[in-house]
């Protein structure tokens, strides 16, 4: 349904943390440094919510009943999101995934990530921080006491998601003033924005190279009149000629040559700015979610 051709050349980073962990200071501190686009999967699955569709429904009642959002749903919306943006220059995933299936599904269907940014903070501060989010938010008072349960819960699922990336994780206490870990993500990241600007690089070269060959010099030869002259001004040679069509062969094809300059840029044609890209319209699969205490919409504080 989705062809991820024109993402799977980007860098893809995740902000990986508990509820509280600061996963959305981090994600705009690292998207401030590399340009790359920031997704919220939360702000997606939510704007989807208010739309008079078979999924925004789904998601409605899903939200309203505060069960979790299916895996697949969040991901297929992940996608479709990045290829409306393909001529970013990377992203960063806030507050994802979510759990082992949830980044199972992206590796297997869009890519690895380049880095996985993992969040380390105190769990009381973690709480602390989400008490309040849960506050501005209005949520029932019950749910604003469980902050504590909530992240510890939610630290069991971080860590296993950490362990699948191995290699990729990079750990960061978020607990650090802004201009601190700035600085730190700045000396973590290096190698993947150097690779990604090294990558953009290398699609731009083309398109200077490119351009000497739509001025080719064999052009001038199809029209020169030495070649004519002496045949309309010889009649002993022309009967020759006349005899001879493999001379006047390659004049009649010398144009050919002139093709190829012709559809040269034809090349070039990837690296210009892809078509906007249109949801799909499909029937509505059948996702299967798995019961979770954690809200959906918290995933990225």
């Amino acid at each position: 349904m989705y062809d991820m051709t024109p993402i799977r050349h980007l860098p893809v980073i995740f902000v990986n943390g508990v509820p509280g962990a600061g996963n959305q200071t981090v994600a705009q501190t690292i998207s401030s440094m590399t340009g790359y686009t920031m997704i919220r999967p939360g702000e997606l699955v939510r704007s989807e919510a208010v739309k008079d569709t078979a999924r925004g429904r789904l998601i409605a009642d899903k939200l309203q009943s505060q069960e979790d959002i299916p895996e697949q749903l969040t991901v297929d919306i992940i996608k479709e999101a990045m290829l409306q943006q393909q001529d970013s220059s990377g992203f960063i995933l806030v507050g994802f995934p979510k759990n082992p299936r949830m980044s199972n599904m992206f590796n297997r269907q869009v890519k690895w990530p380049e880095k996985v940014v993992a969040l380390e903070v105190d769990t009381e501060v973690a709480a602390s921080r989400l008490q309040s989010k849960l506050s501005e938010l209005g949520r029932p008072a019950a749910e604003i006491s469980s902050a504590r349960q909530i992240v510890r819960e939610a630290a069991n699922k971080v860590k296993s998601v950490h362990k699948r990336f191995g290699g990729h994780v990079i750990t960061l206490d978020s607990s650090s003033n802004p201009k601190a870990l700035a600085t730190t993500l700045k000396q973590m990241l290096f190698d993947t924005i150097e690779k990604g600007q090294r990558r953009q690089s290398k699609l731009q070269i083309p398109i200077s190279a490119s351009a000497p060959a739509t001025n080719s010099p064999s052009a001038p030869a199809t029209n020169s009149p030495m070649t004519n002259a002496p045949v309309a001004n010889a009649p002993v040679a022309n009967a020759s000629m006349v005899n001879a069509p493999v001379a006047n062969a390659s004049v009649a094809n010398a144009p050919v040559g002139n093709a190829s300059v012709v559809n040269a840029p034809v090349a070039d044609a990837p690296l210009t700015s892809p078509p906007p890209y249109h949801t799909p319209s499909y029937n509505l699969p059948t996702y299967e979610s798995v019961p979770s205490t954690l809200p959906s919409d918290l995933q990225e504080a």
